[in-house]
């Protein structure tokens, strides 16, 4: 019988979260958030900002979820998530930058990139 502590759902494969893996992930949710913030303020608008900065929220997270994600079942290879990451963080780091949030964006992709590259390292 399994136990509520099994995430699996095979019984006997219960899976392992790997310390890495979270400090990954806060650094996506990191570069989104600042993206979308930074699309917010640059937009001017309320309406224009919300719905410029949903849409950058609602792709980056389609991208990390089918993509990028450790746990995904067409996960790209190392060198290729990090090319994506040498794309996408530099872009919200301008963004960043629009809005004076060019040191939180610089922080985040250095967490993005050091998180994969530890996780990928740790397999």
């Amino acid at each position: 019988m399994s136990q509520p502590r099994d995430v699996a759902e095979v019984p006997g494969s219960a899976t392992e979260v790997r310390w890495y893996g979270v400090v990954l992930l806060v650094g996506h949710l990191a570069l989104t958030v600042i993206g979308a913030v930074s699309l917010w303020r640059i937009a001017g608008g309320w309406w224009v900002g919300a719905a410029a900065a949903a849409l950058f929220v609602l792709g980056y997270l389609a991208l990390w979820r089918y993509l990028l994600a450790p746990g995904s079942r067409q996960r790209l290879a190392y060198r290729e998530r990090l090319a994506i990451a040498l794309v996408t963080g530099p872009a919200v780091l301008v963004l960043g930058g629009l809005t004076d949030l060019w040191l939180p964006a610089l922080v985040a992709m250095s967490v993005l990139i050091l998180g994969d590259a530890l996780n990928e390292r740790s397999a």
